[in-house]
């Protein structure tokens, strides 16, 4: 196999670790860059590895942890440009709850820290990265790139309400994957973007919300990240900046 390298932004996550796994299942990489804000508590793989630090809450802004973490790869892969390699890129992070913010569910429990934080983790310190990513990105290489949204983050198909920092950050995070997509067509028109709904994950983002939903319909994160790949198999920079979930169906913002 041709050197092929599969990079994760939250490899520490359930569906982060769970697309690395199922990359190297499918013979789709021989080698693999991890970003997480704990990269010692990495697990082990089958195939060679460089892990990165990147922590979307720590007081380093995202620029200068790219470029920390950069150093650091290029020291690890002992090549000029160790970038060149990579097939696909994945940001597999996202902000639903914490000890000190919940989603909310009624307008009166809104806040500037917890509108804020979600803004932060879930649409500025992804697309940050991406920015510094694409910076050093050869601008007539093929590169795919996978961004976790959410379908509540769709304005168009909002029907309930509620959880107004999680939806709002998510349709930023929408609107600047299609932002930047209609740059890239101009600048890397080879770079395939687009967002992606994973479904409902067995995962710590998630396990506060499923206790109603039927068995049937609570992924295992192995199924969704084959899902994802399989989704991702089939795009290509026309479909730049659009919406799909994990069955391949296109959705709007």
């Amino acid at each position: 196999m041709v050197d092929s390298t599969f990079a994760v932004v939250g490899a520490k996550g359930a569906i982060g670790s769970a697309l690395i796994e199922q990359a190297i299942a499918q013979g789709l990489c021989n080698q693999c860059v991890r970003f997480s804000h704990r990269p010692l508590a990495l697990a082990p793989l089958a195939i060679p590895a460089v892990d990165l630090t990147l922590d979307y809450t720590a007081k380093a802004a995202i620029e200068q942890q790219w470029q920390t973490a950069y150093q650091a790869w290029l020291q690890q892969a002992n090549t000029h440009n160790p970038m060149k390699s990579v097939t696909q890129l994945w940001i597999a992070t996202g902000f639903l709850h914490s000890r000190q913010f919940t989603p909310e569910r009624r307008h009166e429990q809104m806040s500037s820290a917890a509108l804020q934080f979600a803004f932060q983790m879930n649409a500025v310190a992804p697309m940050l990265f991406l920015s510094q990513w694409l910076r050093h990105w050869p601008r007539r290489a093929p590169l795919k790139i996978g961004v976790l949204s959410a379908r509540v983050g769709s304005i168009s198909d909002n029907r309930l309400g509620g959880w107004h920092s999680y939806r709002a950050s998510k349709a930023a995070l929408n609107m600047l994957i299609k932002n930047m997509a209609i740059e890239l067509k101009r600048s890397h028109p080879l770079v395939t973007l687009v967002g992606f709904q994973p479904g409902t994950t067995q995962s710590e983002l998630s396990a506060p919300f499923t206790t109603r939903v039927p068995a049937a319909q609570l992924q295992t994160p192995d199924y969704t990240a084959a899902c994802l790949l399989n989704v991702m198999r089939e795009r290509t920079p026309a479909d730049s900046g659009l919406l799909f979930d994990f069955l391949g169906q296109a959705f709007e913002p």
